[in-house]
């Protein structure tokens, strides 16, 4: 990895501000919402709803600390003025976390705007968090420190985005539409995260990522997991296992088809021979079927996907626990998968 690379995210982790978290704290990490003007290409618009419902449902009355994990607004495609109008709900809801002393921002690339102006109302927007939580570091950043020659060119990018592609109609090839620059930058960061035996948070390539593992890992370890309890399972217990895994099987068919580069690169951590859960990412708020997040809750930590029922009700079935409805919406909160802060930060020393 560049030498240079290392230094800075060095720099930034001895640097960043540390918040002591206890198993009765409620943490819940969002990223990558991207709130444009409201307009057609307006990416967050399609989850808007949901979105604001989850966390005036859900967290605000929860006594949830709010981390926003970078790219919240987009600023290389919309102005500051735009993003403001078309999302003052969206703000003012912000703006009643921070109130309570409840909400931490951070800045990624297509935000970095924000780092070069004071906070709303006296709120600071950083670049990194550490929340101690026995001891041990939790690392969350946005995750485009990665790629050096992105970070020092970002405003150009954002120039040619805005006054160039954008009026042109052109996508822009940011690293979350773009396989290889994803994985790239995950490997560098379980590479990096690994080496410092600490978990670390991202967003950036709106991929959801648990204990290192991405979708398509996920899935095949819990076939696996299903074929061994299969044979001592009784006879009701079988018939839900093999359904199940038919699902499975069909999910992974449709990856293989509209992700094949994806599906065939693997594993990010597939060169070493211990799995190190080292690296989560919340994935994004621009999703088609919702809204992901991690949640860390009495010890635990989740990974959630916010579904709208109209739109994503196949989704619903993929969950560990039984899904939560919202009261009187069509909004669902889905546990992908949870597991023990204890044990990952045990796996993280030992391997």
């Amino acid at each position: 990895m560049d030498t240079h690379i290392v230094q800075y995210l060095d720099d930034l982790f001895e640097s960043a501000s540390i918040r002591e978290i206890s198993t009765q704290e409620r943490v819940v990490v969002f990223s990558d919402l991207h709130l444009g003007d409201g307009g057609r290409k307006d990416d967050f618009r399609k989850n808007a709803n949901l979105f604001l419902t989850s966390l005036r449902e859900y967290y605000l009355p929860g006594q949830f600390l709010l981390i926003l994990n970078g790219d919240i607004e987009e600023y290389q495609k919309f102005l500051p003025f735009q993003v403001r109008r078309a999302w003052e709900p969206v703000f003012l809801l912000f703006d009643e976390f921070a109130r309570r002393g409840n909400l931490v921002q951070l800045w990624g690339n297509h935000d970095e705007l924000l780092a070069l102006r004071p906070g709303r109302k006296g709120r600071e927007v950083l670049e990194a968090i550490r929340l101690r939580y026995h001891g041990k570091d939790i690392f969350i950043f946005h995750g485009h420190q990665f790629s050096p020659a992105f970070t020092r060119l970002n405003r150009v990018f954002g120039f040619i985005v805005r006054y160039l592609a954008r009026p042109l109609g052109i996508m822009n090839g940011s690293v979350a539409t773009n396989n290889k620059k994803k994985f790239k930058t995950e490997q560098k960061v379980y590479e990096y995260s690994t080496r410092k035996r600490i978990l670390s948070i991202i967003g950036h390539t709106h991929r959801p990522l648990f204990e290192s593992l991405s979708k398509i890992d996920v899935l095949k370890f819990r076939i696996e997991s299903l074929c061994r309890a299969y044979p001592e399972a009784r006879i009701e217990e079988k018939e839900r296992i093999r359904r199940e895994v038919q699902q499975i099987k069909e999910t992974l068919q449709k990856i293989l088809e509209s992700e094949a580069e994806e599906a065939m690169k693997g594993s990010i951590y597939e060169e070493s021979h211990f799995m190190v859960p080292s690296v989560f990412n919340s994935g994004s708020g621009t999703g088609a079927g919702g809204v992901t997040c991690l949640e860390i809750e009495e010890g635990r930590i989740r990974l959630i996907h916010w579904i709208d029922e109209e739109r994503g009700a196949h989704h619903i079935r993929a969950g560990t626990d039984p899904v939560q409805q919202l009261e009187g919406t069509p909004y669902y909160r889905v546990v992908l998968k949870e597991e023990s802060l204890d044990y990952i930060f045990a796996r993280i020393e030992l391997l």
